[in-house]
């Protein structure tokens, strides 16, 4: 039995559950959270009712901490942004959280926010399965015009594309917006694609990944090998490394491998730093710290949590920015002083 379902279960007393729907029981933030929303629909009056209230009275604070963790459902988040009074820095975050649905995002597809309406525009992920919810973006006209643009193009290719996949008659797959194209090799669609049989391959795969069109480098970004996600995370278009970023295949060996590689696009960098989960990795905040892409406040910030054997190492380097370098030194200072 999990932790959230020892609060929940039918099987549980009673007194047990009114006492978690108060939300006076020692659980982390996510499980609180959850048990809450569970409780709104237990069979029990008395347990709806106290749920209701500690529902209504949940703090930012602990709102804020839930949504940092990836166990929180889709059907939680789904609840959450049925909430007509979360705070708007909590629903930046709730639209970043990766275990988003397409319910819970049109709860704010018309906002009036140019903010929130650029932050659900850049979610090409949820975009892609759910184009009902793009065109719904796409109609709010507080959607900021380059976001606007960057939509409509994924928008253009995708739909203009769906006719020809499943032709009249044929029996194709219904799951057509996530297909790859057929003539892909293993080893941009299979992290496990052998090597012996996959080098031949690998020397075209440049030119092969140059000619599909930007839906299809978006799908492949979001569906496909490491290998892909390595050629297109240096694609020009924006809405491709961003899908990149955003797949839920990419692991954090690749994430350092990203943050580490001086040539990559600023655009990147800045996607990284936009995941706490990432920027919660030592290494990858150091390898932030030396990348001369990311941005100089967001690096002297976080040169303040790295430890003083890589502060030392960086204050020496001759490869690293030189603003960079002197504030590893006077980092330094500052803690010998304590």
């Amino acid at each position: 039995m999990t932790e959230v379902d020892r609060w929940t279960s039918p099987d549980v007393p009673e007194p047990a559950r009114l006492a978690a729907a108060k939300g006076s029981v020692p659980l982390p933030p996510h499980a609180l959270v959850t048990v809450v929303a569970r409780l709104l629909a237990d069979p029990s009056p008395r347990v709806r009712e106290a749920a209701q209230g500690a529902w209504t009275e949940l703090p930012a604070k602990v709102i804020g901490a839930a949504l940092e963790s990836r166990e929180l459902s889709g059907e939680v988040l789904e609840r959450l942004a049925g909430r007509g009074d979360l705070p708007r820095p909590l629903v930046l975050r709730l639209l970043q959280h990766p275990g988003l649905t397409p319910a819970a995002a049109s709860r704010f597809a018309s906002s009036p926010d140019p903010e929130i309406a650029a932050q659900l525009a850049r979610n090409h992920r949820l975009l892609l399965q759910a184009p009902g919810l793009a065109r719904e973006v796409l109609r709010n006209p507080s959607l900021p015009a380059e976001e606007r643009s960057r939509l409509e193009s994924l928008a253009a290719e995708q739909w203009n594309e769906e006719p020809e996949q499943e032709p009249s008659g044929a029996g194709g797959s219904e799951e057509t917006e996530a297909e790859l194209p057929p003539a892909l090799p293993p080893v941009l669609v299979d992290d496990q694609a052998a090597p012996p049989a996959a080098e031949p391959e690998r020397e075209n795969l440049y030119r092969m990944v140059r000619s599909l069109t930007v839906a299809q480098k978006i799908r492949l970004a979001m569906l496909g090998s490491k290998a892909a996600r390595r050629l297109l995370v240096r694609d020009t278009n924006k809405a491709v490394v961003r899908a990149v970023v955003q797949s839920p295949k990419i692991r954090e060996d690749e994430v350092l491998a990203i943050a580490q590689d001086r040539t990559v696009a600023e655009e990147v960098i800045r996607l990284i730093l936009q995941r706490r989960d990432w920027v919660k990795n030592y290494s990858i905040r150091a390898a932030l710290c030396q990348n001369p892409k990311t941005p100089l406040p967001k690096a002297l910030r976080l040169l303040e949590t790295l430890q003083e054997r890589d502060l030392r190492q960086i204050a020496k380097s001759r490869n690293v920015p030189s603003a960079i370098s002197a504030g590893a030194t006077r980092v330094l200072a500052r803690r010998r002083k304590l």
